[in-house]
């Protein structure tokens, strides 16, 4: 079966929601991160490594360094972060440009398709991270 979030998008997502838990200038170490989470240590700090470089997150390199929000949690949508992490639902092949059909304009299960896909991604935009606080 082909997921539509991947399991480094979702880690992406648990990663996010832990640290909105953490209180204002509190940091977390990326070991300490990947033991709360069941993620190896190694694909946790890749992520953390993409949502750093998007600004997504904030790391402090040293003794007492880690990893926090760079955003506020209750402003990070949960398309943000996937989208970050290279999210690209497509409903259907004829929604994606490099497949182009020539019934797309009058093709009911394309205008369905196409519909619901923008609903999917209205919503992840409206749900905030800080709904999801673990």
């Amino acid at each position: 079966m082909q997921a539509y979030i991947t399991r480094e998008q979702d880690y992406a997502l648990r990663i996010t929601s832990a640290l909105a838990a953490l209180k204002e200038n509190e940091q977390l170490p990326v070991s300490e991160l990947s033991k709360r989470l069941y993620i190896s240590k190694s694909f946790a700090a890749r992520i953390v490594h993409k949502l750093t470089k998007s600004g997504i997150l904030l790391t402090m390199q040293g003794k007492y360094g880690g990893v926090s929000l760079k955003k506020r949690a209750d402003k990070l949508s949960v398309y943000e972060v996937l989208s970050t992490i290279g999210f690209k639902t497509k409903f259907n092949q004829c929604l994606d440009g490099r497949f182009p059909c020539v019934f797309s304009n009058k093709c009911l299960f394309h205008l369905f398709f196409d519909e619901e896909e923008r609903n999917l991604h209205d919503k992840m935009k409206q749900k905030m991270i800080s709904e999801f606080v673990i």
